[in-house]
This record gives C-alpha cells, structure tokens and sequence, in this order.
C-alpha cells in the first residue's frame, strides 16, 4: 500500500534566440552581457548579467550573432570585432559537435 510517485528530475529549459527552439539548458550555449558593455561566452552558466542563448548549430551561430536577434536579447549592439570572435566561438562548438565529442 506504501507508493511512492516516481518524480523526473526537473531539467530547466532555454530558447535558442535564433531558431526559437526550446532546449535543455545545458544543449545551449549562453552569452552574456557584462558590467562594461562587452559579450562573451558563458562557459558555467553563471556569470552575472543579461543572457541569452544559442544552439550548436552554426546557422544559429550565424543569424544570431549577424542578426538583429543579439542585440534585441542583450540589449546591447556588439562590435564588429566582437562579433568575429563570438562566430570563431560558434564554429569550435559547431565543429566539436559535428565530430561527435562535446567536452564540456
């Protein structure tokens, strides 16, 4: 007579601010604006500051970063040069992900 409900673990879910697809947490990845106006990887998913996330996909990567969707999200326009580096970010990823191996 003793059942106990079997409960899932509660997993928190994001959108990817290009495709709009709903994700684990963790299967994104999360940018962040920080105190000096600047944009960066999240590598914990931590960091203080405005965020907002993308896929492992390099489309994403692409009209995210080249779109006006970056900017809606943190409320920030990012520099051209910053953007370069966020996109050889985004292709690392992409690449680790197409091969297979996500070291996280």
């Amino acid at each position: 007579m003793n059942q106990r409900k079997l409960t899932s673990k509660f997993v928190p879910m994001r959108t990817c601010i290009a495709c709009r697809t709903e994700k684990a947490k963790a299967d994104l990845v999360r940018l962040v604006r920080t105190e000096d106006n600047d944009v960066r990887v999240d590598h914990s998913g931590r960091l203080e500051g405005r965020g907002a996330y993308l896929c492992r996909d390099m489309a994403c990567w692409e009209s995210g970063l080249k779109g006006s969707y970056i900017t809606h999200a943190l409320k920030i326009a990012i520099t051209p040069e910053n953007c370069e580096e966020l996109l050889k970010y985004g292709r690392e990823v992409c690449e680790v992900k197409e091969n297979g191996r996500e070291d996280k």
